[in-house]
C-alpha cells in the first residue's frame, strides 16, 4: 500500500466497534466510519478526540471488557 500526500491511516484495535452500551449494542464499524467520514478536514489528533467522546457517549457508563486502542496517522 502506498499513501499520498494528505492521506490518513487509521488503526484500532476490536475493542472500538465491539464497545458496548448498557443494553448490550455494540458501537460498531458503521458507526465508527460515520464519526470518521465527519472528520476529514481536522488534525489526527481532533479525529482521535471525537472518536473517543463518540464511544464514550455510546457506552455511557457500561463497563468495558476490551481495550480501546486507536492510532492515526497523517501524511504531510
Amino acid at each position: 500500500m502506498q499513501l499520498e500526500k494528505g492521506a490518513t491511516l487509521f488503526l484500532y484495535t476490536d475493542g472500538v466497534p465491539e464497545a458496548t452500551d448498557g443494553q448490550n449494542a455494540m458501537y460498531g464499524t458503521e458507526r465508527l466510519l460515520s464519526v470518521m467520514n465527519k472528520q476529514k478536514a481536522q488534525s489526527t489528533k481532533q479525529l482521535l478526540e471525537n472518536i473517543r467522546e463518540s464511544v464514550d457517549e455510546f457506552v455511557g457508563g457500561s463497563e468495558q471488557f476490551d481495550d480501546l486502542t486507536v492510532l492515526a496517522v497523517r501524511l504531510l
